[in-house]
């Protein structure tokens, strides 16, 4: 199909697809199944495999992630050519899947872990596993030629990120018009918030410098400074007082803190922003869908509720395994129970 019409009709689908999705005023009903087997039928309207319980839970989560990936290429299929905007969506997981490669590889695992399966999308050579540099030949990861000492596994996986991450940001930038402003919306919403928690965890936990934190920043400009959209806003809160809530309150992000009451001790929460963040973004997603029907960037926004969908039914699964209360789980990823 050409543009105009892939869109129009991808939209169309979509949004019937959304409508059946545990996102908005349905995801509760995922943390209301009282068992696994109770999901499974609840997800795929159909009895669940007589397996026990711990391989249910895997077959949920690859069950749920396979249909995902079937949706969106789907959508992508219905293009001539679909846009680099768009394609770069699925990079995310296969990123996971090097990293966890490189994580086994490391560990001198003689077998190939398991990974997401991206059926035709993933050009990674599989088959000559433990071999590296065959494995990564002619992809965007040929750069990876042998495996990384253990001390050195943590910043090969941020250089997979920062360079999945500056891709990203290449590809908005060569889109036009309403397409490009809900396209940064979309990245600028995520990114400077995951910047900002992953900041005051450096900065909480580990007591980092700001040197030190600001070296572990994503950034899509050439360097981390303020001057970058995306690791600006996080390097500008590293002199704040942590403990201080006026240092906080007119923030523009002040609608994630957690909550202060006057004459007692405060700290600022990572943890409690993540939640409330979550929550939000799912919200802004659907707000780009329905705002930019006939641009590519709805189909983007629905990758993103699709995949936040994907991260509740997999909370949903863990809280049923490990028995953990269904309102902590709902909580976990913004969801008020």
């Amino acid at each position: 199909m050409d543009k105009s019409t892939a869109v129009s009709f991808g939209y169309a689908k979509a949004a019937g697809l959304l409508s059946k999705a545990f996102v908005k005023d349905r995801t509760h009903l995922l943390f209301e199944a009282e068992s696994l087997t109770e999901l499974w039928g609840l997800l795929f309207n159909g009895p669940a495999p007589a397996v026990p319980e711990t391989i249910l839970a895997h077959q949920i989560e690859e069950q749920a992630f396979s249909n995902f990936l079937s949706q969106y290429l789907f959508f992508l299929n219905q293009y001539d050519k679909a846009p680099l905007i768009l394609t770069d969506k699925l990079k995310r997981y296969e990123v996971e899947n090097v990293k966890e490669i490189i994580g086994a590889l490391c560990s001198g695992e003689k077998e190939l872990p398991h990974l997401l399966d991206l059926k035709d999308f993933s050009k990674i050579n599989m088959k000559a596993w433990p071999d590296l540099a065959k494995m990564t030949e002619g992809t965007d990861y040929e750069w990876l030629k042998k495996t990384p000492d253990a001390k050195d596994q943590q910043k090969v996986e941020f250089e997979l990120d920062l360079r999945l991450l500056r891709e990203n940001w290449k590809a908005i930038n060569s889109c036009h018009g309403d397409d490009k402003e809900g396209h940064l919306k979309l990245f600028l919403d995520e990114f400077v918030i995951k910047n900002i928690i992953w900041a005051l965890r450096l900065k909480l936990y580990y007591e980092m410098t700001r040197e030190e934190i600001i070296q572990n920043l994503f950034y899509v400009t050439d360097s981390p400074d303020k001057n970058d959209p995306v690791a600006g806003p996080a390097i500008k809160i590293l002199s704040w007082d942590v403990n201080k809530f006026s240092d906080w309150e007119k923030w523009e992000f002040a609608k994630y803190l957690n909550p202060y009451e006057p004459g007692n001790m405060w700290c600022i929460d990572p943890v409690w922003i993540e939640r409330r963040y979550i929550e939000h973004q799912a919200k802004t997603a659907s707000q780009i869908f329905h705002r930019y029907p006939m641009e590519d960037v709805a189909l983007a926004a629905w990758f993103k509720l699709k995949s936040y969908e994907l991260t509740c039914i997999r909370t949903a699964v863990e809280s049923l395994r490990l028995n953990i209360n269904s309102r902590e789980a709902m909580e976990a990823v913004g969801v008020n129970g």
